[in-house]
């Protein structure tokens, strides 16, 4: 079989299912370089709210030429909750906001 050709329905029923076992950290991006030629470096942002009560720990990847910064698709989701309590915080008609995205 060449590299893009389609299986055909035979072929595809004498395809042998493998299980594949992934850890925690297999969806994590641990480096690379970015668009401007630049390493990424990991680097962790800290925020306090609530006087400290509570803290959040954001893993990035920020280039060491231009300074952009990334997120894996688990540190947006965590940083889009985290920009959720902070406009709770200073908004209270987004408690709502805050609430749904709690109970999902």
């Amino acid at each position: 079989m060449e590299e893009g050709e389609d299986l055909s329905f035979d072929e595809l029923n004498q395809l042998e299912e493998a299980r594949i076992d992934f850890d925690g950290e297999t969806s994590g991006v641990n480096g690379g370089s970015c668009e401007c030629g630049g390493e990424l470096v990991k680097i962790v942002e800290n925020r306090d709210f609530l006087e400290g009560s509570i803290s959040f720990h954001i893993i990035k990847l920020k280039c060491d030429s231009c300074g952009k910064e990334y997120l894996d698709l688990n540190q947006a989701d965590k940083y889009d909750f985290l920009l959720t309590l902070e406009r709770a915080i200073k908004n209270k008609i987004a408690l709502k906001v805050l609430a749904k995205k709690i109970s999902a």
